[in-house]
């Protein structure tokens, strides 16, 4: 489940009946804090598995990603890049991350790959700048950066 709005305690009681049915909880950082008032993001996260949710992907921006689930806790930096705009980068991340899922990856190398897909997104103007595929997603979350963002 994806949040758009702004993390607000408020909003953490609107959706608590949802959360025990939500696989991946996939809000940014300001929504966690904002969410649960915790002091910093891995806090945060946690307090919503304790609410329920299965896994906690929380995307950071420059810093990349943090994915919390009840087994385990893993940070992903952000690739180094040339942002041009940020427009749509969370909901690359989501997309990226969930088909890595899909694909039976594990959550760090879902959230690279999603992390990949935020990078290729954030090196052009718009939500569907550039022209590429999966094949160069991969390529660049495996360390091809020839297959530049």
């Amino acid at each position: 489940m994806d949040i758009l709005a702004a993390g607000d305690p408020g909003l953490l009681q609107w959706i608590a009946d949802v959360l025990p049915h939500t696989d991946y909880l996939l809000p940014n950082d300001e929504q966690v804090l904002g969410l649960t008032g915790a002091a910093d993001v891995l806090t945060g996260a946690r307090c919503l598995l304790a609410a329920g949710a299965g896994c906690v992907a929380v995307t950071q921006g420059s810093k990349g990603a943090v994915v919390v689930s009840d087994a385990e806790s893993v940070e992903v930096p952000a690739f180094a890049i040339d942002v041009v705009d940020t427009t749509g980068c969370g909901d690359a991340f989501s997309a990226g991350f969930i088909l890595g899922r899909a694909l039976g990856r594990d959550l760090r190398e879902a959230a690279r790959l999603g992390c990949a897909t935020a990078a290729h997104v954030a090196s052009g103007i718009g939500t569907d700048a550039g022209a590429y595929d999966f094949d160069v997603i991969e390529a660049f979350a495996s360390g091809d950066h020839s297959a530049t963002a």
